[in-house]
């Protein structure tokens, strides 16, 4: 009978639990289950979570190209341009030639893209709270400002 040589060791047939103290594992976790409370929302006006991000910039950023909208949603190009499309066929963006530069395009919300806007919104400010239940607000900023300096380090790197 011949003996098996990648044997697995006790760690490995029990694990080591190394996920559970990996930061991006545990970021990644939570805000996929904050993402999944909100596509019910999502869905029941006919939006996807790509649509939401990209109205989510222009709500809060205003008019803007493609191209900083998908710096800003953290999509590709190409991705932001097919949702921008999209969103145009519904009534819910308004695509114009950039006044700064012609061969730009802005995109900005419109009327019904607001109103759409609208109906998430609260749902997902709701989430957010339900998620940071517990928490005092000194907590919450301490949070986001290690969030930002994260951020900033990782950008240090790239």
């Amino acid at each position: 009978m011949v003996q098996d040589v990648d044997v697995i060791d006790d760690i490995g047939e029990q694990g080591d639990g190394w996920l559970e103290d990996y930061l991006p594992y545990q970021l990644y976790r939570a805000t996929n289950r904050l993402h999944m409370r909100l596509q019910s929302r999502l869905r029941a006006i006919g939006m996807n979570p790509s649509q939401w991000r990209v109205m989510s910039v222009l709500r809060s950023m205003g008019t803007m190209t493609i191209g900083r909208i998908a710096e800003n949603a953290l999509m590709e190009q190409p991705t932001v341009s097919r949702i921008v499309l999209q969103l145009e066929q519904e009534g819910l963006v308004q695509r114009r030639p950039s006044s700064d530069d012609s061969r730009m395009t802005d995109v900005a919300l419109t009327r019904s893209g607001m109103a759409a806007s609208n109906k998430i919104c609260p749902a997902a400010c709701r989430h957010q709270q339900l998620a940071l239940e517990g928490f005092s607000e000194q907590e919450i900023e301490m949070l986001r400002d290690m969030l930002r300096r994260i951020e900033t380090n990782i950008d240090l790197y790239d």
